[in-house]
Order: structure tokens, then C-alpha cells, then sequence
């Protein structure tokens, strides 16, 4: 049997997720017999999902199967009766919970990788799957034989072996079971393609459902190709380290090819660690938006992140639209104004104290630079194309006399260059 072993050595303690099926029961056989030198330490995990009468019954039977071998198990039973009520998918929520449960016990442990029996026909449903459903687009066609959570790695050992040659090393060595009776409800549409689908096609000496496989490792290829150009557009266009904020040329996005820009989008949200993701149609909507003549748009936001479009920029950043209170300054110090850092020093002429710093005003002026006059405050934002988010955030500095003496990193009179220093640590747009 052709199981992958390359990714653990004889001194990793690797983790077993086991449901009693077939598969995960035949790998289990596997690690317990053959391939017991490869590994240090083993320990299984069983999930009772109490959805069906055999539950109970099936988590006694791993019970004794594990005790019989001195191998630990650690065992979680999940209360699915809340999501039935909602109405919502059970497969989804369970799984998501069933992670939970292994990223905890993974820790705990102190596990190297956690092992699942996902095998060749499990790939080849997902594959099909994938392209049917059009979710094939922007991330791998199939099942990643190493997938990577916080602390862990997750490896799938069977991925290369096929259903028949399990059920075959099933019947050579007796490898007992339990057989989950919804596997063959086709109501799930995944039911539906194993269990008729996928076999009409392989009754047909014109198909061949493998070369699914072969599809598989062509299309991770593209996408491959796709995400190096989309991180070295990144690096070009924004001219920028890739952390916070992330400024993206508008025309420069605008001229690159459809498959290209909704891979720019989604690797821009994962070099920023947003956590974010978001459909093709929304991302259809941004692109008609950065595409048309809309000098300012908010696309998403949220009390973490907030993405829109500002003139000629296409922004992703933190959100800072929290409400600022002033800040009175009565002596030489750093000081802190949201994401602002203020510097006074000692050139600060003592008679200008207190100085107060807050947030915009309607009709804010200041007294412009070696020239008569005046200028508006809404006026520099516009000319310095400040972003709406960012014109509430910008710190206007005033002295003692109720004189404005600097707006921002936008405006410091000259007579105040000497004593103070502004710094924005979000990088505004339009600094100058």
C-alpha cells in the first residue's frame, strides 16, 4: 500500500483522528503493525457526533480497540442539537467544531502532526465536486496531502490509495469497522457523486474519472504561477513592505487580466493577516467600482478592517474610526493621538502651553507658510487627497492662543518645525 510516510520520523508523536470507519480504522491498522518503527509516540482522537443510534456503540467499540493495543485515546462529544434547530449545514458546523476539538487536544498533547484517512476517491469526489460547483477558481482543485494549522500539521497518508485497495486490506487482515449507514443517503450532493455519479462515469469505457487527478496537479500549477505574479504586483505597485496599510495603485490593478486581479485581492488579504474572505460577486462588485469614475468608496469595513477606494489608490487598512477625545499637552513628551505619534521637545516656548490636540472642525483655518492668508483645513485634505476615514483621525494641534499650528504630517508652522515632530504610524495617504 502506498502511504505516505515522508512527512513524520521516528521521533515525531503523531495523532491519529479516528471515526471507526474503514478508512481511518485501516490506517490505524496500518500504524499499529507495519509501520510502528516510523513514529515515536501515537494517540487517536475520536469525535461521537451523536447524530446516530451506533454513536455510543461505536465510540466503546474504539474504546477497547485502543486499550487492547495500549494505544491513548481521548474522546469529544459534540452537542449538534443546537445546529439542527438553526437550520444550519451539520457537515460544516460539525467539522468546525471537530477542529476546534483537535486544535485543543493537538496542544495539549503536544502532537507533531495529526493524521486523517482521506484516500484517492475521497480526491476525486473533491475534485468533481469543485469544478461542478464552480468553488475551483481561487484555491487548490483537491486535497492537500500537508495542510498547516497554528502549531500543527495535518497529513492525509492515504491520499494516493484507492477505496478498492482499502476494502481489499480490509478483507486480508480483518480489520473490524463500523459502517456509517448515511454514506449511502444521496441526499448529501457529496453522497450523491460517490455513490452515483462517479460510478455511471466509470462504466463508461470512453471516462476515465483519474484523469481528475491529472487535472488537479495542472490547475495547483496555474494557481501557483497566478499567486507569484499577484505577490510580485504587490511588491511593485504598492511599494510597500506588505504589512499595514497596503496602498494599491487603482490604474495600475485596473490594467492587469481578471484572473489576475481576483488573485492580487486574495493574496493581498492573506500577506495582511486579515482573516477576511469574500465571494467572487462581491469582489465582482469592487472591480465594476475601481473600474468606473468613483473618486471615493468604502468596500468593506469593520471594527478591525476597513477596505475602499480613495482617488487613485485601491486600500486595505486597519480600521481607526474609533472617536478620538483631545489630548492637552502641558509639557515637553511623547504623546499618542490614535495612530499618531506626537513629539514636543524643549524648543517649545513655555508661553505656548497648553497645547491641545483634537480632531477637525468645520471651518478650521491655519495661517499658511511664507505667504498672506489663510487656508482651510477641509481645503489641504483635498488637495493632499486624504481619505475620508483618515481626514477624522488626523490630529490638529493648536496652541495656547487657539492658533492651529499643525494639521497632521500635512501642515507644521514654520516657526514649530524645531519643536515638534509627527509621525503617523498608519502612513497616511496624500503625506507630504
Amino acid at each position: 500500500m502506498e502511504v505516505n510516510t515522508t512527512e513524520w520520523d521516528d521521533n515525531s508523536h503523531i495523532v491519529l483522528a479516528v471515526s471507526t470507519g474503514i478508512d481511518s480504522m485501516v490506517l490505524l491498522h496500518l500504524l499499529s503493525t507495519t509501520l510502528k518503527a516510523s513514529y515515536r509516540k501515537l494517540t487517536c482522537l475520536h469525535v461521537n457526533h451523536g447524530l446516530r443510534h451506533a454513536s455510543n456503540e461505536e465510540e466503546q467499540f474504539i474504546q477497547q480497540y485502543c486499550r487492547d493495543l495500549n494505544i491513548p485515546l481521548h474522546t469529544k462529544t459534540l452537542n449538534l442539537s443546537h445546529i439542527v434547530d438553526e437550520g444550519k449545514s451539520i457537515e460544516n458546523e460539525a467539522r468546525l467544531l471537530r477542529y476546534d476539538w483537535f486544535d485543543k487536544q493537538m496542544k495539549a498533547l503536544g502532537g507533531d502532526v495529526l493524521l486523517t484517512a482521506h484516500h484517492q476517491d475521497d480526491q476525486i469526489e473533491t475534485i468533481f465536486y469543485r469544478l461542478m460547483t464552480g468553488k475551483s477558481t481561487r484555491s487548490s482543485l483537491g486535497i492537500a496531502d500537508v495542510s498547516w494549522r497554528e502549531g500543527y500539521k495535518i497529513v492525509r497518508p492515504l491520499l494516493n490509495v484507492s477505496k478498492q485497495y482499502i476494502h481489499q486490506y480490509q478483507t486480508q487482515y480483518q480489520v473490524p469497522f463500523y459502517e456509517d449507514e448515511t454514506n449511502h443517503q444521496n441526499d448529501y450532493v457529496r453522497n450523491d457523486i460517490r455513490n452515483r455519479i462517479l460510478p455511471a462515469i466509470e462504466q463508461n469505457a470512453q471516462l476515465n474519472a483519474q484523469q481528475l487527478l491529472k487535472l488537479k496537479v495542472w490547475h495547483d500549477e496555474q494557481l501557483l504561477h497566478l499567486q507569484k505574479r499577484a505577490q510580485a504586483f504587490l511588491q511593485i505597485s504598492s511599494n510597500d513592505d506588505l504589512t499595514s496599510p497596503l496602498y494599491i495603485s487603482r490604474s495600475e490593478f485596473n490594467a492587469l487580466d481578471y484572473s489576475l486581479q481576483i488573485t492580487v485581492l486574495d493574496e493581498a488579504l492573506k500577506n495582511l493577516h486579515t482573516g477576511l474572505a469574500f465571494s467572487e460577486k462581491t469582489y465582482n462588485d469592487w472591480l465594476r467600482q475601481l473600474s468606473e469614475n468613483v473618486s471615493q468608496s468604502i468596500l468593506y469595513s469593520s471594527e478591525k478592517w476597513i477596505i475602499h477606494i480613495a482617488y487613485d489608490k485601491f486600500i486595505v487598512m486597519a480600521n481607526y474610526s474609533q472617536q478620538l477625545n483631545n489630548v492637552t499637552i502641558t509639557e515637553p513628551d511623547m504623546y499618542q493621538f490614535g495612530h499618531y505619534n506626537i513629539e514636543i521637545n524643549k524648543a517649545m516656548p513655555q508661553h505656548q502651553f497648553p497645547l491641545t490636540v483634537r480632531t477637525r472642525k468645520d471651518g478650521d483655518k491655519f495661517k499658511l507658510n511664507g505667504v498672506e492668508g489663510h487656508k482651510k483645513v477641509s481645503r489641504l485634505l483635498i488637495d493632499h487627497k486624504i481619505i475620508a476615514n483618515e481626514r477624522e483621525q488626523l490630529p490638529i494641534i493648536i496652541n495656547n492662543q487657539n492658533e492651529i499650528i499643525a494639521v497632521g504630517t500635512l501642515f507644521i508652522k514654520e516657526s514649530y518645525k524645531q519643536a515638534m515632530k509627527i509621525k503617523n504610524t498608519g502612513d497616511e495617504l496624500g503625506n507630504a
